[in-house]
């Protein structure tokens, strides 16, 4: 019997059909077959810079200061320097009136020659019995008189003058020329400006978390009105004792003098700061990696993270691991110990998997 052309075309496309129908039937037992697994986005915990970035605000003081001044009373002869002035070690700053003072060394000059050329006399009569042992002891304790008077009045015209004690610049003048001053009195004050000192205040809450062998980072210096530079620092000295009114304590930092920048006491400053913080649960610890917060989950009891051990690629066993966390910062969490370089961490979709569970990452 003979089939229509039409015919046949039917056939074909039933027998397509049903080849179709069981393909499809066959790849859904297959997929049927596969465990769903929740997909979770992760991210693997590296090595970073652990230290915690501190900024303070910091003022600017001098390496050495002295406010100068006479040990005797005078009238201001001669100032030979005025403020804003460099001055070397030993030069000669500001002079008192010294008329007086030359007189009465000529005086005592004079007085002291007498005295020892009668005693360099009386030493050869004794010898010869001429005059008493009393006289020579007279001749001999007025000579010693006068010697002490005469080293006196040198020293007294020596101190009319205010020297240099160190390398540095006059940064006050607090006397007028001709002004009558009395002795101990401030004329003027030098500065060493060599180096910049920062003076910065740490507040307790950090102090108490700074080892005793902790290392600094970085610390650097800038300067608002120096906008782009940035000053390197080393660490000079801290105070063990707290400011009575802040509670903070003072920590110095130094460096280099800039030749192309002035910087005066009393500017400010902002001093940048890596420092490890101790944790405060286990103070034995220092940070160990820093963690985004919403990754970070807790318990009634504890902090924890979400981290996966791979079975296969692409799936992995979720693993609920506690850790030891301590400040917010703009780096993350700190965390001080739960977490080991290489772990593989869930940083989406935490709140969809359990401990245990299998997930796609």
């Amino acid at each position: 019997m003979k089939t229509s052309p039409s015919t046949r075309l039917m056939f074909c496309s039933v027998i397509i059909v049903l080849v179709n129908l069981s393909a499809c039937q066959q790849e859904q037992v297959i997929v049927d077959e596969e465990p769903l697994l929740r997909p979770v986005r992760t991210t693997i915990i590296t090595s970073a810079n652990v230290a915690r970035s501190l900024e303070f605000p910091a003022v600017v003081d001098v390496v050495s200061k002295a406010d100068l001044s006479f040990k005797l009373s005078g009238e201001l002869a001669k100032f030979y320097v005025k403020q804003g002035d460099k001055v070397s070690k030993g030069d000669v700053l500001v002079k008192l009136d010294d008329t007086d003072l030359k007189l009465s060394l000529i005086t005592t000059q004079a007085n002291f020659d007498k005295a020892e050329a009668d005693f360099n006399r009386a030493k050869k009569l004794i010898k010869t019995k001429f005059i008493s042992q009393s006289e020579f002891d007279q001749l001999k304790a007025n000579a010693s008189a006068t010697s002490a008077q005469l080293q006196t009045a040198k020293n007294n015209l020596a101190y009319t003058e205010i020297k240099a004690s160190f390398n540095g610049m006059i940064a006050k003048v607090y006397k007028d020329l001709y002004q009558e001053i009395t002795a101990k009195e401030p004329i003027l004050r030098l500065h060493d400006l060599s180096k910049v000192v920062l003076k910065v205040n740490i507040p307790e809450s950090i102090m108490m978390h700074l080892r005793k062998d902790a290392v600094l980072g970085k610390v650097t210096a800038t300067f608002s009105a120096l906008q782009g530079y940035e000053f390197p620092l080393e660490f000079s000295e801290v105070s063990t004792i707290a400011d009575e009114y802040t509670k903070t304590y003072e920590v110095l930092f130094t460096m280099p003098a800039p030749k192309e920048f002035v910087i005066l006491p009393g500017m400010t400053a902002k001093v940048k700061a890596d420092i490890k913080i101790n944790s405060p649960v286990e103070p034995d610890k220092a940070v160990d990696f820093y963690l985004p917060s919403n990754t970070v989950l807790s318990d009634r009891n504890n902090h924890y993270v979400f981290t996966i051990i791979a079975v296969k690629p692409g799936v992995g066993k979720v693993q609920k691991k506690t850790i030891i966390i301590g400040d917010f910062t703009h780096k993350g969490i700190e965390v001080y110990s739960g977490l080991k370089k290489g772990d593989v961490l869930v940083n989406a979709g935490m709140s969809k998997i359990t401990d245990g569970m299998l997930v796609k990452y």
